[in-house]
């Protein structure tokens, strides 16, 4: 039962819930700031660790792939059996680590912000492995998953498990949990503003001086003992882009309003699709997910290029040039394979898939605005990194996350106002349209599925 209304916590409005408040007699059971705050230290530095170690499997799963695909090209005889192969395997055995640890399936965002709400409990540790082998083995295998996913819950967990150890109460233990939550966002991208941005906006959708400070202190050390792994590069290389006359807001404008419609149906596409995956009940889960990671090694094969988290596609439409039909069958592939990937119930996250899909419609819009009028020149890289700020904060509706992290991962402040323009205009348009944030949707269908012990993640 809700402890606020009495009623049970389907029947709860996760509206009604956008923070969490600690009753006046509870304030004398909170313990020191400064204690908080070394905690967030040791927590945020194990969260760098974890997530640096992470995403340092990650570019070495990748490379593997990219190698075995190489030689598979030698050998025509086993060029369409050993990369679908071996991607099925990997995906199905990312698969059955679930029935190990339920809690460990999907983006993980929802559980946090879940937790922080108080309609379920703190991960169990076992999760954190279960999360890190799960992740790597699939997006390793090429399925369209996000690296952060992974690294927001193992941080909320290392930062739940810290709180425990250290015995502080439980409005402080659910402050650290959100807070390296944060902390591994910002080791992802490499965005410890982002990272902690997105706590305050999404997550808690509170700004409170004891989680500000545990946020802000456990995202910069995450981000810093990572960067000791990772090197300090921003996730992705520009050059100069810039907004050289007022007019040109308008087309991102538009793009804001492209973006905001796609972001509606994108999220009614992901909850489609697991809704089509559980109906298919004759096949164990680790079935289905082998049989869609076959279908992606063999994407994989055909084209390289299109498939796994999308760091490199996304570099690809901030440098280069495309053909209209290029962009427009890469966004159509992307859209798909995001929200399959989704529902196969591995460990991995929403995040990443989303930015490729925001910067192949930037990219697209651009193009297609210079050949209807010639002479315009838009800056295909300027709306790719746009699209990418834009298309986030329409499917999760946090603009200011989206607009600060892009210009983290991208270095670059030049296009602050478009990205601005472009983020509101979306999230009008996904509004006036009754889109639901896409983790609003998850968190509901957790509340109901995590008592289906056949089908505990989202």
């Amino acid at each position: 039962m809700n402890p606020e209304s009495g009623r049970s916590a389907d029947d709860v409005d996760v509206e009604a819930y956008p923070r969490i408040d600690i009753p006046p007699q509870d304030d004398a059971r909170m313990g020191s700031v400064f204690t908080l705050a070394l905690i967030a230290i040791v927590a945020g530095a194990l969260t760098g660790l974890v997530g640096g170690l992470f995403r340092l499997a990650l570019q070495g799963a990748d490379s593997l792939r990219l190698t075995i695909l190489d030689w598979t090209r030698e050998e025509p005889a086993l060029r369409w059996i050993i990369p679908v192969v071996l991607a099925g395997v990997a995906v199905a055995l990312a698969r059955l680590i679930i029935r190990w640890s339920p809690e460990a399936a999907g983006s993980g965002v929802q559980r946090v912000e879940a937790n922080m709400r108080a309609e379920i409990g703190f991960a169990r540790l076992r999760v954190l492995p279960a999360k890190f082998v799960s992740g790597v083995l699939a997006l390793g295998s090429g399925l369209a998953l996000g690296r952060e996913g992974p690294t927001v819950q193992m941080g909320a967990i290392i930062g739940g498990q810290a709180g425990k150890l250290l015995k502080v109460s439980e409005h402080d233990r659910r402050t650290l949990s959100a807070a390296l939550a944060g902390a591994g966002l910002g080791v992802a991208f490499s965005a410890p503003m982002g990272g902690a941005i997105f706590v305050f906006e999404e997550v808690a959708r509170a700004v409170r001086t004891r989680l500000v400070l545990t946020t802000l202190i456990g995202s910069a050390v995450a981000v810093g003992v990572a960067q000791l792994i990772l090197g300090r590069q921003p996730v992705f290389s520009v050059g100069e882009v810039s907004l050289e006359a007022a007019w040109m807001l308008i087309p991102y404008g538009v793009l804001g309003l492209a973006l905001g419609a796609l972001g509606v149906y994108y999220n009614k596409l992901v909850i489609w699709t697991m809704d089509f995956m559980a109906a298919i009940p004759k096949l164990a889960p680790e079935v289905k997910a082998g049989i869609v990671g076959g279908l992606v090694g063999l994407l994989g094969v055909a084209w390289p290029g299109v498939v796994g988290g999308g760091d490199n596609i996304n570099e690809a439409l901030l440098t280069g040039r495309f053909a209209i039909g290029v962009l427009v069958l890469m966004l159509v592939v992307r859209v798909i394979l995001g929200p399959l990937s989704y529902s196969l119930g591995t460990a991995g996250g929403l995040f990443a898939p989303l930015l490729v899909v925001g910067a192949a419609m930037g990219a697209l819009v651009a193009t297609t605005y210079n050949q209807l009028f010639p002479g315009t020149d838009l800056s295909i890289t300027a709306f790719a990194i746009v699209g990418m700020s834009t298309f986030f904060a329409a499917v999760v509706r946090a603009p200011i996350t989206g607009v600060v992290l892009i210009m983290e991962m991208t270095a670059t402040t030049t296009l602050v106002i478009p990205m601005i323009l472009a983020a509101a205009t979306a999230v009008l348009m996904a509004t006036a349209m009754k889109g639901e944030p896409i983790y609003d949707t998850l968190r509901a269908r957790l509340k109901v599925t995590s008592r289906d012990p056949e089908h505990p993640s989202d």
